[in-house]
């Protein structure tokens, strides 16, 4: 196992609470989200040798030093760059998608990505979708997508955005960001429940869940609540 392969296994389980936090890191985030972005900048500032050495340990595991002085984070990521990809269908799936879809498959990188926006670091950013989409993309041109995304759907998708963004954002308001998780996670019940006693959705027969599927759920705007949640501004 390379030391990259140890540090996605170890952060996945920290972050999935299946491993006691090593030496170093702690928490104070109540949400999944912004505790997996506030473990991922301290790991950062640590670095990943001396996170992945911290978890080794616990197991009674020695990282041979070699190895931990040997670890380049940029020839990793030039590595993955290398690596063959399907060619990625533009003309049917936007670009965008296809990263946020690559981005979203691991945890750590979703945190990556909203470090990136939040330190305004373009050269990271492009390296990352040149690892997670085989292309570069511009930073403001994402931000300007994704912020204002709604504009592109139907009048049903953009009224479901606007009430769900409310919704979530009271939610977040008033200290109940477990529900606001469950929500974006799209457990059914929870929204059953919450769409009887939510004054924006008692009177909106259209508020299935079904509706909220469709046009907020399959439409990446929980991964834009989730970015702005934590400080970034589209």
């Amino acid at each position: 196992m390379t030391l990259w392969e140890r540090y996605l296994r170890y952060f996945s389980e920290v972050c999935a609470g299946t491993r006691p936090l090593p030496p170093g890191l702690t928490s104070q985030a109540e949400d999944e989200m912004a505790k997996v972005v506030e473990l991922q900048t301290q790991v950062l500032a640590m670095g990943i040798p001396a996170f992945a050495a911290a978890c080794a340990a616990q197991d009674g595991e020695t990282i041979p030093q070699a190895e931990l002085d040997g670890f380049d984070l940029q020839a990793v990521l030039q590595s993955l760059e290398e690596k063959p990809a399907e060619p990625v269908k533009t003309e049917i799936r936007n670009i965008y998608e296809v990263f946020l879809d690559s981005v979203c498959l691991e945890e750590s990188l979703l945190a990556y990505l909203i470090d990136l926006l939040r330190r305004d670091d373009r050269a990271g950013f492009k390296k990352l979708s040149q690892v997670a989409a085989r292309t570069h993309l511009d930073m403001d041109d994402f931000r300007v997508w994704l912020g204002n995304k709604e504009l592109l759907g139907d009048e049903e998708e953009q009224l479901c955005v606007r009430v769900m963004d409310q919704c979530l954002t009271r939610l977040m308001d008033e200290g109940r960001a477990e529900v606001a998780a469950a929500l974006l996670s799209g457990d059914e019940k929870t929204f059953l429940a919450f769409r009887a006693e939510a004054p924006e959705l008692l009177h909106l027969p259209a508020a299935t869940y079904q509706w909220f599927c469709k046009n907020y759920l399959d439409r990446y705007y929980p991964v834009r609540f989730m970015i702005r949640a934590n400080g970034v501004t589209l």
